[in-house]
């Protein structure tokens, strides 16, 4: 067998089947033609150095094979932009839990400092490897199915959303399209730890301190639940609709308002966690620590959803149509 036989050996192993003798024929008639004009310009036979520089021109047999194959990339060209887009939002999104689960370690976790907190980053980075493959595998399963080619092949320009321009005033706007993605993003992700379909370990299983949640959430499952939703709506008409002002501009007053009408449910409830420990006087002063702090926290924070409504309607009243 000779060197030319051996490489289109090579290039057929990787080839598929029903097509290997055409793809092999047609390659071979390449490799033929191409030592003929080499042979031709230099006036003699190749030398078997010259013969396997030439096939070094074809490339490698796997090389070779894949440029014939149906399928050269694991994500194709088409749905990568998608696929680049959803894998960054959604690793936020995730990298925002793993956080909160990293301070839960630290806080109230019986290991040391540095322990906690190498055990956690190691944590956080599987949880973020595993998340990536998951969202690289969905798409993979979307190339192969062909799903998103189909529909770039139907879209129409009539059904694109009224995306707010980029530049307003002389200066770049690129950010103000990522707020409302992220709003859209980290509300879908807290509703489904709401749920309980994610849960986030505030607390090491092998600290000696429990915090649970008191009677009141219990109530206030549905409101919370209307209220992330009304938030996610509000962020998705500012990326497709934001020219109607006037209902983006409701949405904004219904989100300051059921922020603050659960932020007077919770002050009126008293003590939002209830603590256990083993010693009585650590479980009081962790109870009355939580509960002040919580205390504060329920006046703050219905004061800067008023001043962030604020401020989003006064952004709202200054936008500029798009030209």
């Amino acid at each position: 067998m000779n060197l030319i036989e051996r490489y289109l050996g090579a290039v057929r192993w990787n080839l598929p089947a029903e097509k290997a003798d055409d793809i092999v024929a047609e390659l071979a008639d390449l490799i033929a033609a191409r030592i003929e004009d080499r042979e031709e310009a230099l006036g003699r036979p190749l030398a078997q150095g010259e013969l396997s520089a030439l096939l070094r021109e074809f490339g490698h047999p796997l090389a070779v094979a894949g440029r014939y194959g149906e399928q050269r990339a694991l994500i194709g060209t088409e749905v990568f932009p998608f696929y680049w887009f959803a894998l960054r939002v959604w690793l936020a999104v995730v990298a925002v839990i793993e956080a909160i689960e990293i301070g839960g370690r630290v806080l109230f976790g019986a290991r040391a400092f540095a322990q906690a907190l190498a055990q956690g980053m190691g944590n956080a980075l599987h949880t973020l490897l595993f998340h990536a493959a998951i969202v690289t595998l969905l798409f993979a399963v979307i190339e192969r199915t062909g799903w998103l080619t189909r529909y770039l092949e139907r879209w129409k320009p009539e059904e694109l959303p009224e995306i707010p321009p980029l530049r307003v005033a002389g200066r770049p706007q690129r950010s103000r399209l990522w707020e409302p993605v992220f709003g859209i993003a980290f509300g879908i992700a807290f509703l489904i730890w709401w749920s309980g379909s994610i849960p986030v370990l505030l607390i090491p299983h092998d600290a000696e301190v429990r915090v649970h949640s008191a009677a009141v959430w219990t109530s206030l499952y549905w409101p919370v639940v209307a209220l992330v939703w009304v938030h996610i709506v509000q962020n998705l008409a500012a990326i497709v609709r934001p020219r109607w002002k006037a209902a983006r501009a409701i949405l904004i007053v219904l989100v300051t308002g059921g922020t603050m009408a659960i932020a007077a449910m919770l002050h009126q409830a008293g003590s939002l966690v209830v603590v256990t420990a083993g010693d009585a006087a650590e479980t009081l002063r962790l109870q009355e620590s939580l509960d002040t702090a919580l205390f504060i926290a329920v006046l703050v924070i219905p004061a800067i959803a008023i001043v962030q409504g604020a401020v989003e309607l006064w952004k709202l009243y200054r936008e500029q149509p798009a030209r």
